[in-house]
C-alpha cells in the first residue's frame, strides 16, 4: 500500500534446489520407466530428510499459546501461513486482506483495530493477511489459498482497496516477483474451487510480472519433473514460513484483561462509537501540530518534500483493476462474502499534487462499477476526501478513519443493516 514501507522479505532460500538441479539433468538422459524410477527414488530420499528435519528442528502450525493473540501481528511469514493463521485466529475473526494499513499500530493511533476489537469484548476481529506492496493479484492468491477448504469457518472478510495501487503503470503491481509465495501459489494453483479460467489468468499475470517460470510450472505440476519441483519448493518455503512462528509468536500481544473477562462470560458488547470518534479528534489534534494536513508531526518533518502523488492519475491502471475484478472472482468461487473497503485519498494533499477531483472520482467510482457486477457489498469512504485525522499521514487510515472503518466492519459481521450509512450491501449478500 505505502511506497514508503521497505518489505524486508526475500525470496524463499532453497537449501535442497541443488538435489533438483540434479534431477533435471538425469531425467534428460532417461525416458520412459526409467524416468519415473528416478523420480521415485528421488522423491523417497528427499521424503525421508524432509520427516526427520520437519520433526526435529522446526517448530509447528498448531495452536500456540492461547493468552496471546495473533490476529493483529504484522510480521514477515505470518500472512503466508494458511495453517498457523487458521489455527490461531480467533473464533470471531474476519480474514481482512489489506497492506501496510496493518502496521499502524495503537503506539501511533489508540483507535486501531488492535485496540478497538483486539483488547475488548466486541465480538468481532480483524485478522491481518497482508503487507506492504501487496496488491489485488498477491490477495487473489491469497484468497484462493484462504478460502479453500475448511480450515476458516467465517466466510465472510474484509478487503481493503487502496488508491495508490491505482496509480499510473499499476501502482508498485512490479514488485509482485519480491512477495511472492510459493505456499500461497501452491494452494491457490492446486485448488479444486478455483476455475481454470481463474488459474490462468493469475498465472498469465504473475509470469508478466517476473515470477519465475519454475515455480510457475511446479506449481500446476505441469511434467513429472515439475511436480518433483513442486515437492521441494513447498518444503522449503513450509520450512522457511515455520522458521518466522518464533517471531510471530514473540510479537502476538498478551490478551488484555477485558478480552479474557468477554472470552469466559461469552458476553460481547459493542463499542461506543460516538466516544471513539470523540477521541480521535482529540487525538489527532494532538497528534498534528506542525501542519495543516491532519499528519502526525514526525511523519510530516521527514515526507513532506515527498511527493509520490504529484500529476498522478487513475486511468493508466488498467491490469490492477483487472486484478481486482479477479480478486471479487476468486471469493465468489471459494464461497468468501467480501466487504470492500473503499478507502480515500487525502483530498488536501491531493490538491496541491495537481491530482483532479474529476481523476479520483473517476477512480471510486470504476470500483464501485467493479464491486456492483460482482455483486460484493462495499464500504464507501470516499466522502472522508476532508476529513481531517481520517488518515494519520498521506496514505493510512488514522484516528477517525478507523473507527469508521471499524464500525462498517463490526456491522458487516454482525449483519446490522441501515446502522452505517458507508455500506452498500451487494447483490450477492441481499
Amino acid at each position: 500500500m505505502d511506497k514508503r514501507t521497505t518489505d524486508k522479505r526475500t525470496a524463499p532460500r532453497l537449501p535442497f534446489r541443488p538435489l533438483a538441479d540434479k534431477l533435471k539433468a538425469a531425467s534428460s538422459r532417461l525416458t520412459g520407466t526409467g524416468l519415473l524410477a528416478a523420480v521415485l527414488c528421488g522423491t523417497t530420499a528427499l521424503g525421508c530428510g524432509l520427516v526427520a528435519f520437519d520433526a526435529l528442528v522446526l517448530p509447528g502450525n498448531g495452536r500456540a499459546d492461547a493468552s496471546k493473540l495473533y490476529d493483529y501481528v504484522y510480521a514477515a511469514g505470518k500472512s503466508e501461513n494458511v495453517d498457523f493463521v487458521a489455527n490461531n485466529m480467533s473464533d470471531d475473526g474476519l480474514l481482512c486482506f489489506g497492506s501496510s494499513e496493518w502496521y499502524i499500530s495503537k503506539n501511533r493511533v489508540s483507535m486501531c483495530p488492535q485496540a478497538v476489537f483486539g483488547e475488548s469484548g466486541a465480538g468481532v476481529d480483524m485478522t491481518y493477511i497482508g503487507e506492504g506492496y501487496d496488491q489485488d493479484l498477491w490477495q487473489a492468491i491469497a484468497a484462493g489459498a484462504y478460502g479453500t477448504g475448511s480450515k476458516v469457518k467465517n466466510r465472510k472478510v474484509v478487503l481493503m482497496v487502496s488508491p495508490q495501487w491505482f496509480f499510473k503503470n499499476s501502482g508498485d503491481e512490479n514488485k509482485l516477483y519480491t512477495k511472492f509465495s510459493y505456499s500461497l501459489y501452491r494452494a491457490f494453483m492446486q485448488s479444486d474451487q478455483v476455475s481454470e479460467k481463474t488459474k490462468a489468468y493469475v498465472r498469465g499475470r504473475c509470469s508478466a510480472l517476473g515470477v519465475e517460470a519454475d515455480k510457475l510450472a511446479a506449481a500446476s505440476r505441469d511434467t513429472a519433473l515439475d511436480a518433483v519441483n513442486d515437492e521441494v519448493f513447498a518444503a522449503t518455503d513450509a520450512w522457511q514460513l515455520r522458521s518466522d512462528i518464533n517471531n510471530i509468536t514473540k510479537l502476538a500481544p498478551t490478551k488484555s484483561d477485558a478480552r479474557r473477562a468477554a472470552e469466559s462470560s461469552g458476553q460481547s458488547s459493542e463499542p461506543d462509537w460516538d466516544a471513539l470518534l470523540s477521541s480521535a479528534q482529540s487525538e489527532g489534534e494532538a497528534a498534528c501540530t506542525n501542519n495543516d494536513f491532519g499528519v502526525y508531526d514526525a511523519f510530516w518533518e521527514k515526507n513532506h518534500t515527498f511527493d509520490p502523488e504529484l500529476f498522478q492519475n487513475f486511468d493508466q491502471a488498467n491490469d490492477e483493476y483487472a486484478d481486482f475484478a479477479c480478486l471479487l472472482e476468486v471469493c465468489r468461487e471459494v464461497g468468501f462474502e467480501p466487504l470492500v473497503c473503499i478507502l480515500p485519498v487525502h483530498g488536501q494533499w491531493y490538491d496541491v499534487s495537481d491530482v483532479s477531483q474529476a481523476d479520483r472520482q473517476g477512480y471510486y467510482e470504476r470500483i464501485r462499477q467493479i464491486c456492483d457486477a460482482a455483486g460484493a457489498s462495499y464500504a464507501d469512504f470516499s466522502g472522508f476526501e476532508y476529513e481531517k485525522y481520517f488518515l494519520c499521514d498521506t496514505v493510512h487510515p488514522g484516528w477517525k478513519g478507523w473507527v469508521r472503518i471499524e464500525h462498517a466492519v463490526y456491522d458487516y459481521a454482525k449483519d446490522v443493516r441501515g446502522q452505517d450509512d458507508c455500506i452498500v450491501w451487494g447483490d450477492g449478500q441481499k
